[in-house]
């Protein structure tokens, strides 16, 4: 596989960082995309606890990217980035995340979206109720445009399922304090984006 040609991007809205949580798993994938020669990028928010951590590896981080409040300007600033690079994929966590991200990368198809659910699933964002249930609102919509959900739990397939992403496109990802199999399933999936433009050999 050629790593060394392809970008990935990893975008986080997320504040905290759970032990054996998404946050584990993503240090542990963007290890070993380093190590493979793979260009790796990650978008957060400024006091993102997963930033130094990430700069540690290699990674680029880019934490001024998202801006708290200003939806537009964030979605302008990561369609820039993203056609800047042109990722084989952005990765997204966090409900404003994946809501930024499919807006951002609507005009470029030649980038494949996936998205990693929490396991609570109750991805609260920073917004006062009415703004923050309207964004989930959108993000149920939305969900059906991402090439890959990973999901921590057999209880979400059903959920991602009736929200319109085929069965296909859903991989089920549990939580572990050993992330090996982890990263796997994640490249797993990256190759197939790679294949399909033509990165894979």
């Amino acid at each position: 596989m050629a790593w060394e040609r392809s970008t990935f991007v990893f975008i986080s809205t997320n504040t905290s960082h759970d032990k054996d949580g998404v946050e584990e798993t993503w240090l542990a994938v963007m290890a070993r995309l380093v190590r493979l020669g793979a260009s790796v990028q990650f978008i957060c928010v400024a006091d993102s606890p997963l930033a130094p951590h990430a700069r540690s590896l290699g990674v680029t981080v880019a934490p001024y990217i998202l801006d708290r409040w200003n939806v537009v300007r964030s979605r302008s600033r990561l369609r820039k980035y993203l056609r800047r690079y042109d990722p084989v994929v952005a990765h997204s966590t966090g409900t404003e995340a994946d809501l930024l991200l499919r807006w951002a990368v609507r005009p470029m198809p030649s980038v494949a979206i996936a998205t990693t659910l929490t396991v609570a699933q109750a991805q609260a964002t920073r917004r006062r109720r009415p703004v923050d249930s309207l964004m989930r609102r959108f993000d149920e919509t939305a969900i059906a445009r991402t090439n890959a959900v990973f999901v921590p739990s057999e209880d979400l397939v059903g959920e991602v399922q009736s929200a319109g992403v085929a069965v296909d496109r859903i991989v089920l990802d549990p939580p572990s304090a050993d992330p090996t199999a982890s990263v796997e399933r994640h490249l797993a999936v990256y190759r197939e984006f790679m294949a399909r433009r033509g990165e894979g050999s």
